[in-house]
């Protein structure tokens, strides 16, 4: 077995440490105290040497020893011992001994930024402390205390942070650093503890080392940052930033023990929630105590601006870029064994927000592996309740819809108009101030309309207005907006059942008298679906489809050949009772068909691939069927219809003579009744010069009949 010798500083030496005996590595850790000794755990692989070695001492000690090899895992500012080390191992070598030195490398994050003062030795930082007025935090250790006391003005004003051995407590006793200014603690230090240490002691500049992680260099700057004092940093010496990373010497011992160290990337505990409307005081009690404790915070930037985690925050939303921002993390800050991360969305995680993709991704990378930990959710305040809230209404029987990030070409203003229709009160979520500019176009020849706009609700500066569709067109000052549209005088829809009942009225017809539950009508212009180039049932021959449908609350709706879904999506739309399956095999029109299901918001459309009537297979019973699309297989779609147990619905559209001509077979094949055909013929008119002349629209023959079923054979 390799003999190896650790010259252990940093937490990172005493975590490789315990990695190596976990493996059952047998090794040699040097520390320079007693109380270096003291952090270490104790473990049958592993043998301490205490006590500071001269150059000399060292060499006779690593030749006695015969260490194979040497691992420097001393404080980054330890710079001396760091050159004594790689001297006597230099001079190992030149005597023909095999040995292999690593440096282990502390990554060091501190960056020129306002707050902070960077000095390029002690002597430098503690001249500077001459102009600075107040109390001094001193968080350097006490090797380098010296420096510091030189001046009697400035030794009045430190209180010295150091770790409680007797070494350091010795040098603070030496330098006459009287009792009341020893702070002689042991790390780590959270921000809360750093901030509570400069308001005791009324702290008004703080010193450093350029420290890296686990040195508590992000603790210090955060808090120093916050209290609005400068943070004083000695930079380490630039002949000293070689070495390697925690995961590079492990891979070196690996290679050299043939040990495999397991080095397991760092647990997740993920955190998704929603900050609500903006302002901290509206977050949650369990959200304030998560980013409290939070390693790493991921966000859109507007959200984590004023979050300050212990390790680092990123300005990211997207799934995949979450995702491999987070492996990547879990691997270089494995040293810390569990990682605390909160994901930050506005508002609520559950409204009209990112969360539910980022949900999903982690939670199949996490049952996959290639993440490991714990995954929870907090919702939050959206901003549609912030400003019901304001208003003084209820939310819970309006119409609620985003334009947020939505082009002029993608029909919004349309389903605007219709949602405001159907519910008489409606909540807009909006990008800022042209879509306020945008709504007041819509409105500015609509009458009956009340717009209340809210301005960055939750803050400060928080307005609630009532504006003209006027002055909504003269809006300039960015922010967070939300809308509320209401007719006025407008009464809200009672239902019109009783539970367990539904009103119905007496339809005649050629299956006799029939109750028959009263239908709900569309209304969606062609302009408001996404097309591309795929035929689309147009607007008017689309309603009198869906009016020849009489589709009921819950009824099962195959469309087949759904194309753009424009029916689908028109269907779905009436009720959410309603469960539509969408039947296309083309796949230029299933991606317009998915992404007009997205556009109107269609959660009870269901998108089947393939063709009719195989696509059918498993799907529950239609109660009505619209076929706009047969592919040559309509009267093997109808033979699979009319095995059905119960009565079914049918409307079919065709165009050519030789689908038209089917229709007339389908009477004499199949037992149907309430059969009817009849031609459309649209014209629109358009502007000719000063003139208006039609133009005409292909002739559509709608075909309309009950497919009786099996239900009706039993009966005969």
């Amino acid at each position: 077995m390799k003999k190896i010798i650790i010259f252990s500083g940093t937490t990172e030496g005493r975590k490789l440490s315990e990695l190596m005996a976990a493996a059952g590595i047998a090794h040699t850790v040097s520390v320079a105290t007693d109380y270096g000794k003291l952090v270490m755990k104790a473990h049958p692989e592993v043998k301490i040497q205490e006590g500071r070695l001269s150059k000399e001492a060292m060499s006779e000690y690593l030749r006695k020893e015969s260490f194979d090899l040497v691992i420097d895992a001393t404080h980054p500012y330890a710079v001396e011992v760091t050159r004594t080390i790689k001297s006597c191992v230099a001079g190992m070598k030149e005597d023909g001994l095999e040995v292999t030195y690593l440096r282990l490398k502390r990554s060091i994050h501190a960056s020129e930024e306002a707050g902070l003062r960077f000095f390029d030795s002690n002597e430098a930082c503690a001249e500077a402390l001459k102009e600075i007025k107040g109390n001094i935090l001193l968080t350097i250790g006490s090797k380098e205390l010296s420096v510091y006391t030189e001046s009697e003005e400035v030794k009045k004003r430190l209180y010295v942070r150091v770790l409680p051995g007797l070494e350091s407590l010795e040098i603070c006793r030496r330098e006459g650093i009287l009792p009341q200014q020893i702070l002689a603690l042991q790390g780590p230090f959270s921000e809360e503890f750093n901030d509570a240490l400069i308001h005791q002691y009324g702290i008004k500049c703080m010193v450093t080392k350029q420290g890296g992680i686990t040195g508590g260099f992000l603790e210090k700057k955060e808090a120093a940052l916050k209290n609005h004092i400068p943070l004083l940093v000695i930079r380490r010496e630039a002949a000293e930033e070689d070495g390697l990373s925690f995961d590079a010497v492990c891979e070196k011992i690996e290679t050299l023990t043939g040990v495999n160290l397991s080095l397991r990337p760092a647990e997740l505990m993920i955190t998704l929630a929603g900050i609500g409307p903006g302002d901290a005081d509206m977050m949650t009690v369990r959200l304030k105590e998560a980013l409290a404790e939070a390693d790493l915070v991921l966000g859109a930037k507007r959200l984590i601006e004023a979050v300050t985690p212990k390790l680092e925050k990123e300005a990211l939303y997207l799934p995949d870029k979450i995702l491999t921002w987070l492996k990547e993390k879990s691997r270089q800050y494995a040293v810390h064994e569990k990682l605390k991360v909160v994901i930050l969305f506005s508002g609520d995680i559950g409204f009209y927000s990112g969360w539910s993709k980022v949900r999903i991704c982690l939670q199949e990378a996490l049952q996959k592996g290639i993440l490991h930990g714990t995954l929870q959710s907090i919702p939050g305040i959206s901003s549609i309740q912030m400003m019901a809230a304001a208003c003084g209404v209820s939310w819970e029987n309006a119409g609620i819809y985003s334009i947020h990030g939505k082009t002029d070409t993608g029909g919004w203003q349309a389903e605007v108009l219709h949602r405001l229709h159907e519910n008489g009160r409606m909540f807009l979520l909006v990008s800022g101030a042209e879509d306020i500019r945008k709504l007041g176009a819509l409105f500015s020849d609509k009458e009956n309309c009340r717009i209340t706009v809210g301005y960055q609700l939750s803050y400060l500066q928080q307005k609630l207005m009532v504006l003209t569709p006027e002055v909504c067109q003269e809006t300039e000052q960015e922010g967070l907006y939300v809308v509320m549209i209401e007719k006025e005088e407008h009464e809200v829809k009672e239902a019109c059942e009783e539970k367990g009942t539904q009103k119905v009225c007496e339809v005649q017809g050629a299956c006799g008298e029939q109750e028959v539950a009263i239908t709900i009508s569309p209304g969606i212009p062609d302009e408001a679906f996404i097309r591309g180039k795929v035929p689309m049932t147009k607007g008017e021959v689309r309603q009198v489809s869906l009016c020849s449908l009489r589709l009921q609350k819950d009824s099962v709706l195959y469309d087949i050949g759904s194309g753009t879904g424009s029916i689908a999506v028109e269907a779905a739309r009436l009720s959410q009772g309603i469960k539509v399956y969408a039947i296309e095999k083309k796949e230029e029109a299933l991606a317009l068909l998915a992404q007009n299901k997205e556009k109107f918001q269609t959660e009870n459309m269901e998108i089947i691939r393939g063709t009719a009537p195989e696509a059918c297979n498993g799907l529950e019973e239609p109660t009505h069927v619209f076929i706009g699309g047969s592919g040559g297989h309509l009267m093997e779609i109808l033979e699979v219809l009319a095995a059905k147990k119960r009565r079914i619905r049918v409307v079919m559209n065709a165009i050519s003579l030789e689908t038209v001509a089917e229709f007339k077979q389908v009477k004499e094949r199949f037992s149907v009744c309430n059969f009817e055909m009849i031609q459309m013929q649209v014209s629109r008119y358009h502007e000719l010069g000063s003139y208006y002349m039609p133009k005409a629209e292909n002739p559509v023959m709608i075909c309309s009949f009950d497919l009786q079923g099996g239900e009706a054979d039993a009966e005969a």
